[in-house]
């Protein structure tokens, strides 16, 4: 009878034990089925928006001088041969990458310093005052010291990105970050137009301007000041509805410090209570101090227990050495080498790959189209190319706008980082494609493979969205946040600086050596391109890097 009792007690007890853990996994079942279904934080639209007129100002005045740099440089007479007036264009189109790497780390950091919001608008008036400057110079110094104005006061780029970080979170950056590329591909179609259209407008535009003195001595005036409008517009906005979003650190208040050294004394007096070898700790005292995690205590680690004991011969009260501990802890920021951690470095390498790659890809494109067919080009008219870049620019912004935050939250932020840079390769490799077509087969086949071509241009160029996103997520402190961006833009803006003219001269070089057919420049962009694709595999998923010492 015993042994049957004692079944039947065993079997009740499993029962009891199965009912618990049917009663607790409803409850567990819930919790994760609501976390799935947590919304998304509302977008911060107004804010948003702000920072998309900010940075639409300024790829209008950087591509507004596109179109009539060489036709300004001539006419200023800067050289006699004709042959040598791409060389001093390309000086004033690489200068103003040049002092943007130059510069854009130190307002990187200032803005961590100061803020976001003065070191933005001081960065568009600068843009205003250089594209007006420009378009009153009288000599080719004129336009390099115009020139480098601009690039010297653009740290924008970085620090709106670290404003889009700071103002966003997990769950909305993907469509948050997806504004600002549209914004800079609208702005470069809208730039090239007003510098083509607008230029000599006394001959142009007789019944307007055929009077004015003023436009005939200043031909690219015009385009200057209606393309300086948008950045100062940019700026006012900014001034009158852009909100700080760094934060200042808050003060450390008496009452705070007088709590944290009470708090102190409180875990030391637990510390000897629990660890005396005279007396034994109670045990509801003793199972506190093992709850602690002791992260403010100074008594929990040896380390800290020897700084006391020299702070005790030292004559250093216990008062003392708390006050002294919350100052620091409140007001030391991170230092600049913790920036640089195997993550970060893994997303500049990348960074920088995929700058390289698009601006040769951009020198590459105008080349290719303007070279005859006979040295391997396709001989389009300026007509044709302006309507390729505008097919392009539009192409960008829908599919930036319309699939990239859908395909960011469903694949995640590195997955499709790979998909995209994947693509370059095969961008590339279709420019000899097109070649092929203009000599064997005729105008109908080059613009099929450059519908094709400009399409997977335009996908491939959302890695510019992943690598915003990726940027951000890699920073190891958000008070870094501002440096980061300014190294990355610093980075990129190197490559731009050496992009064009690197891509330029190894075009000229494949066709007057006829290097694979005139194509060797494009063997190199593709194997550039796979590089590129290979770097992606040296970045990982997973969120911010600083949302533990942020929610700490």
């Amino acid at each position: 009878m015993a042994g049957t009792a004692g079944l039947a007690s065993d079997v009740g007890r499993r029962r009891e034990d199965a009912r618990a853990g049917d009663e607790r996994q409803p409850l567990l079942g819930r919790t994760e089925e609501r976390e799935e279904t947590k919304k998304a934080t509302p977008l911060p639209l107004t804010q948003l928006l702000v920072l998309s007129l900010m940075r639409f100002g300024e790829p209008v005045a950087f591509t507004l001088i596109f179109p009539f740099i060489s036709q300004f440089i001539e006419d200023l007479h800067v050289t006699d041969d004709p042959s040598k007036i791409g060389y001093y264009a390309g000086i004033i189109e690489s200068i103003f990458a040049f002092t943007t790497f130059s510069t854009v780390l130190a307002w990187g950091r200032l803005s961590d310093r100061i803020g976001r919001k003065p070191v933005l608008i001081s960065g568009l008036t600068g843009v205003t005052l250089s594209i007006v400057s420009f378009g009153l110079s009288k000599s080719f110094w004129m336009l390099v010291v115009s020139r480098c104005i601009g690039g010297t006061l653009n740290g924008n780029v970085a620090v709106i990105k670290s404003v889009m970080g700071e103002i966003t979170d997990e769950s909305n950056q993907g469509r948050a970050f997806s504004f600002l590329p549209p914004a800079w591909s609208i702005g470069s179609i809208i730039g090239p137009l007003l510098g083509g259209y607008l230029s000599h407008p006394a001959e142009n535009f007789p019944s307007l301007f055929g009077h004015s003195t003023f436009f005939r001595n200043n031909p690219y005036a015009l385009p200057c000041f209606v393309g300086a409008l948008f950045p100062f517009l940019g700026a006012l906005v900014g001034l009158f509805f852009l909100e700080e979003s760094l934060k200042p650190a808050k003060p450390v208040a008496p009452v705070e410090i007088e709590r944290e050294r009470r708090k102190s004394v409180s875990r030391h007096q637990r510390f000897v209570a629990a660890t005396s070898t005279t007396l034994p700790a109670p045990p509801g005292q003793l199972r506190r101090f093992e709850e602690d995690d002791g992260t403010d205590s100074g008594y929990s680690t040896p380390a800290r227990e020897a700084s006391v004991s020299r702070a005790a011969e030292e004559g250093v009260s216990a008062e003392q050495m708390a006050n002294e501990g919350a100052a620091i802890k409140a007001k030391k920021p991170p230092g600049f080498r913790e920036l640089f951690t195997p993550r970060v470095w893994a997303s500049l390498v990348t960074y920088a790959l995929l700058a390289l790659e698009t601006v040769g890809l951009d020198a590459l494109f105008i080349l290719f189209c303007y070279s005859s067919v006979k040295i391997g080009g396709i001989g389009f008219k300026e007509s044709d190319i302006g309507f390729a870049l505008s097919l392009n620019g539009l192409l960008s912004v829908t599919l930036q706008v319309i699939f990239f935050p859908p395909l960011q939250k469903r694949f995640g932020t590195v997955r499709l980082y790979r998909i995209f840079m994947s693509l370059w390769p095969v961008v590339f490799a279709l420019f000899p494609v097109m070649g092929w077509c203009a000599r064997e087969r005729g105008r109908r086949e080059v613009w099929s493979v450059m519908v094709v071509m400009l399409a997977l241009k335009s996908i491939a160029n959302m890695s510019y969205g992943c690598n915003m996103l990726n940027i951000t997520d890699s920073a190891p402190s958000k008070r870094l946040l501002g440096t980061l961006n300014g190294v990355a833009q610093m980075v990129a803006s190197l490559m731009r600086a050496l992009g064009p003219f690197t891509a330029s001269s190894l075009f000229a070089f494949s066709v007057s050596h006829h290097l694979w057919g005139g194509n060797f420049v494009f063997l190199v962009m593709v194997l550039l391109a796979l590089v590129g694709a290979g770097s992606t595999f040296a970045l990982h998923e997973g969120g911010r890097a600083s949302a533990e010492e942020e929610e700490g």
